[in-house]
């Protein structure tokens, strides 16, 4: 009977240790994905800064599962067809890194050159970049603006990202 009481004893304070520690557990949850994921500021520094130095393997990690909405008439972009054209340097990846494979209509009326996005943050008279964060129909978004002056190319003054929070972290969901 003394033998007993000990296991049960001994069962009693193992459920009591368990519980106590499914309360502390409940009471302090592992860390969020808003917790482990990077600020937007961080995420503006990293971003433009691949951009910055042609880093297009870093940028198509921003790329998720189910595409990006590229341009102004937003045009939903697989992630096979931007890893295509980032292999190809053409569309997007000039659009981003390299001016000079940028196919634009001529404007008769406007002699100024398209300009990538690398180029406008890097040979630039001005460039200012900001970050925020907003929740719009409950996802997290974080939206990344430069305002630039550059005179040769000066029909492109403000470029903006927009990338959603999701499990794998910052994803772009859009490209102007």
């Amino acid at each position: 009977m003394k033998f007993v009481r000990l296991t049960l004893g001994c069962f009693l304070a193992a459920a009591v240790l368990v519980g106590a520690r499914q309360i502390a557990a409940q009471a302090s949850p592992a860390k969020s994905n808003s917790e482990t994921t990077v600020t937007p500021a961080a995420l503006e520094e990293q971003f433009f800064g691949a951009i910055r130095t042609g880093d297009a393997h870093r940028v198509l990690s921003y790329v998720g599962k189910g595409g990006v909405n590229v341009g102004p008439d937003v045009q939903h972009t697989t992630q096979e067809q931007v890893e295509q054209e980032f292999g190809g340097h053409r569309g997007l990846y000039c659009k981003l890194f390299d001016s000079s494979c940028i196919q634009a209509p001529i404007n008769l009326e406007n002699s100024a050159r398209t300009c990538s996005y690398r180029e406008l943050l890097t040979h630039s008279e001005s460039v200012h970049t900001a970050a925020s964060e907003i929740t719009r129909n409950n996802v997290r978004q974080a939206v990344l603006v430069a305002r630039i002056k550059n005179n040769d190319c000066p029909s492109q003054n403000l470029i903006d990202f927009v990338f959603n929070l999701d499990a794998d972290g910052w994803k772009l969901f859009s490209i102007p």
